[in-house]
């Protein structure tokens, strides 16, 4: 476990290098008093409190904290090559110290432009400015160094993914068995909520969507207390965290027997979402990716009812890069662990998505959801 943390600083100093940079910050944009905000300086240090500023350089690593989590950062921080730095008295007087402790005086720091608000950035600046000018680093926002890296998912993560996604396609299966119509959309994501957590993980991993009939034409869609009768499509976006990590499944089904204007939909869905798991690779960009899937629902006369991108990046955040879409800048390497989840919405009617997790290994896609592509009264591809 050691040598696989240590090894993430090594991938760091050398994105560092390649950014021309003597260090990198990475802190939180806000205070992180409940863990959603600061998953770039997680992934990297371990630590998960609230405030903590991490500062990596070709040769140390170093994590400036104050006194509420000395003993914490001892903890998380120093099993993944960190040192404790003990922060302490006013930002004028702690930011030089830092910065002398680490040897960045007159320094390249780069500052991970997603992990600091603009108020902390300048209190930096400021701070720094009380050294003397020859000593003064400079500052600077970096690329997304930290964002790059996490796309890439070592043993351990993929241990934790896997976990959180077995939760969620267990609770989902159990939801789908239970459910009755008659049952509001409210009540089916609050049921959903109990299993997940019921089942072993932290939380779900973001508010779950169910959307029946034609609230599921809208694909991020509340919930409401809307009585689902029978007959009606049902979507289910829902995720379960553990360690941490995050999952996210979208089953559609029916209450009852679905007729044959859904089932059509469906099995162009289907259609679209297996061409993707089967066709795309390393070394394929964001936008060829999304267009395996589209090009199928096009060709069915759906591609206007499709308006989102075929999937994204899944790990300490539910999104997160590569982006896989008709927009997207990403090329897809090997470990990457992404989602696929093409989908059609008809206004008014109805909607149909299915979303499943894959991570790409030996030259193709691996599928980590397992939930059943199933309605109540049996399978529907």
């Amino acid at each position: 476990m050691l040598s696989r943390m240590t090894g993430r600083l090594d991938r760091v100093r050398a994105a560092i290098g390649e950014e021309g940079l003597d260090a990198l910050l990475v802190s939180a944009a806000v205070e992180d008093m409940f863990g959603r905000n600061a998953v770039n300086r997680q992934w990297l240090t371990g630590f998960t409190g609230s405030v903590g500023y991490a500062v990596v350089t070709r040769e140390r690593a170093l994590i400036a904290l104050d006194s509420r989590y000395w003993v914490q950062g001892e903890a998380e921080c120093v099993p993944r090559g960190f040192e404790v730095w003990k922060r302490e008295g006013k930002w004028d007087d702690w930011v030089p110290g830092l910065l002398r402790e680490a040897e960045l005086t007159g320094a390249k720091i780069g500052v991970s432009r997603a992990d600091m608000n603009l108020g902390e950035y300048l209190r930096f600046q400021e701070s720094a400015g009380k050294l003397p000018w020859a000593l003064r680093p400079q500052w600077g926002p970096a690329g997304k160094v930290i964002e790059k890296l996490r796309t890439k998912k070592d043993a351990d993560e993929l241990a934790a993914l896997q976990r959180a996604i077995d939760i969620a396609d267990a609770a989902f299966e159990r939801a789908a068995a239970e459910f009755v119509a008659g049952t509001t959309e409210r009540q089916l994501a609050a049921r959903i909520r109990e299993l997940v957590k019921e089942l072993g993980a932290e939380d779900i991993s973001f508010d779950t969507i169910v959307a029946a009939g034609p609230n599921g034409a809208m694909p991020h869609a509340n919930p409401s207390d809307m009585a689902i009768p029978e007959g009606a499509p049902i979507v289910v976006d829902m995720g379960a965290q553990f360690e941490g990590y995050c999952s996210d499944l979208t089953r559609t089904f029916v209450a009852g027997t679905p007729d044959a204007q859904f089932r059509a939909v469906y099995e162009v869905v289907f259609e679209a979402q297996q061409r993707a798991i089967e066709k795309v690779e390393p070394g394929m960009t964001s936008v060829q990716a999304h267009e395996l899937a589209h090009g199928v629902i096009r060709a069915a006369g759906f591609g206007e009812q499709f308006g989102h991108g075929l999937g994204h990046g899944v790990g300490l955040e539910v999104h997160e890069d590569p982006y896989l879409g008709p927009t997207g800048e990403d090329v897809l390497e090997e470990g990457m662990v992404f989602t696929i989840e093409p989908g059609i919405y008809l206004p008014g009617e109805f909607g149909v998505r299915i979303e499943d997790v894959v991570v790409l290994e030996n030259g193709k896609a691996r599928v980590l959801s397992h939930a059943p592509k199933l309605t109540p009264a049996g399978a529907i591809t």
